[in-house]
């Protein structure tokens, strides 16, 4: 997360609050700030004057309110999910919380990772990035039409009106949806569309057609050859919108479900090593700087052997948020395989990635690390390469494998630089 990228507020509220200042520093490693709050007036005002991300009560309520007392008060002031610290409680006592206001329960003793996971799903669900729609259509006032509906939807959209620009725009604007015209001069909608599926980074974008053409044998064949749908143009504003939408959901659905990792949500290997490859003619068609690291978590066997596999899970899915929430738009992070993950740093010089990781490598060593009671550390290491002249996307992989061998036998716990 950049400095100057305002974190998620969680507002934590208890009589006696155990522990709160290492739950707060955790909450800070995965971008939530974390305010703590012992008595109801306070609580109340402090919703009054920024109303947090979310609330996490305990059962025993504050110095002066009990929890009945508080929840339907902060019913009406919260604006997001009010989290209840808890022993556990029978089905009937937790429909009588949700009914004061309870989103979800969090059970004692607290598992700070649990929590985590818990709050970065219900952040996601807050953060839905807005659909992009690629129009591809001469006439320009026919696709200035459909783009403005689309716009006032709140949703990206690019117009290009020769379809032989339509590459550069896959690769730059990465739209969830091309609706193309089907008659154009340059080439038809159908033919542009069999030229795109022979791309295997875009064969699953939906290409949609939109025409005045009402021949059902017509629009059959222009979906043989590569398109998903056939809409026709000018048709309600409202269904437009709708018929995007639910094309996009589905479609980031299944591109999810397609490209990334089951167990860490981040880019599997065969998708990470594409998104290296598009870097790699991106930078050096446009002369830009790009670094590649590899990162590795330090005698990983030796934690599954003394904690077992699911702990060993557990450090992998840590390691994976980590980096997910620290590259922030700024490239790309994907799980290589087993406890290796690769990141891709666009625009970026080699020593300010060292000097990314490294910091993510020093954050790292203070996060808790637990099995049952037992509390253990774990470290990383990681090597860093530019992009030269004349490399490819797998020699950059080759030059950053080496840097991690050379900070590995260093001893480990440290970011080493290809000098090659």
């Amino acid at each position: 997360m950049n400095s100057d990228q305002k974190k998620p507020i969680v507002y934590l509220s208890a009589q006696q609050i155990q522990g709160s200042a290492e739950l707060a520093k955790q909450l800070s490693f995965f971008g939530f700030e974390c305010r703590s709050y012992t008595k109801q007036s306070a609580l109340l005002a402090a919703m009054h004057t920024e109303p947090p991300f979310a609330v996490l009560l305990g059962e025993e309520g504050l110095e002066d309110g009990s929890a009945e007392q508080i929840l339907p008060r902060l019913q009406k002031l919260s604006r997001g999910p009010v989290l209840f610290l808890t022993s556990e409680l029978t089905v009937v006592e937790q429909i009588h919380y949700v009914k004061l206001g309870v989103t979800d329960f969090v059970y004692i003793p607290l598992d700070i990772q649990k929590l985590i996971d818990r709050l970065d799903v219900l952040l996601e669900k807050t953060q839905n990035t807005p659909y992009r729609v690629l129009i591809v259509d001469d006439s320009e006032a026919m696709g200035k039409a459909s783009g403005n509906i689309l716009q006032q939807a709140d949703m990206q959209v690019q117009q290009i009106k020769n379809p032989l620009d339509v590459f550069v725009s896959l690769e730059r604007f990465m739209p969830d949806i091309v609706l193309m015209d089907v008659y154009m001069p340059q080439c038809s909608g159908d033919e542009m569309a069999k030229v795109i599926r022979q791309q295997t980074q875009f064969d699953s974008v939906p290409i949609v057609f939109l025409s005045t053409e009402t021949n059902r044998n017509k629009q059959l064949m222009a979906r043989s050859m590569g398109g998903d749908d056939f809409w026709v143009k000018n048709m309600p504003a409202e269904e437009l919108v709708a018929s995007v939408a639910m094309t996009c959901a589905r479609y980031r659905s299944l591109r999810r479900w397609m490209s990334c990792d089951s167990l860490t949500a981040l880019l599997n290997h065969t998708h990470i090593i594409e998104w290296l490859e598009r870097e790699v003619k991106r930078s050096q068609k446009e002369a830009l700087s790009l670094s590649f690291a590899m990162v590795d978590i330090d005698h990983f066997k030796r934690i599954n052997d003394s904690y077992g596999h699911a702990v060993g899970d557990k450090v992998i899915k840590i390691l994976a948020r980590l980096l997910r929430q620290s590259i922030n738009g700024e490239g790309a992070v994907g799980r290589y395989g087993g406890e290796e993950f690769a990141v891709v740093f666009s625009e970026t010089s080699m020593i300010r990635a060292a000097q990314k990781i490294d910091n993510w490598r020093l954050r790292f060593t203070e996060l808790i690390q637990l099995s049952g009671d037992i509390q253990f550390p774990v470290t990383f290491s990681a090597g860093v390469a530019l992009l030269k002249h004349g490399m490819d996307a797998q020699q950059l992989i080759d030059a950053a494998d080496k840097a991690l061998y050379q900070a590995k036998h260093a001893g480990r716990n440290q970011v080493g630089l290809y000098q090659g």
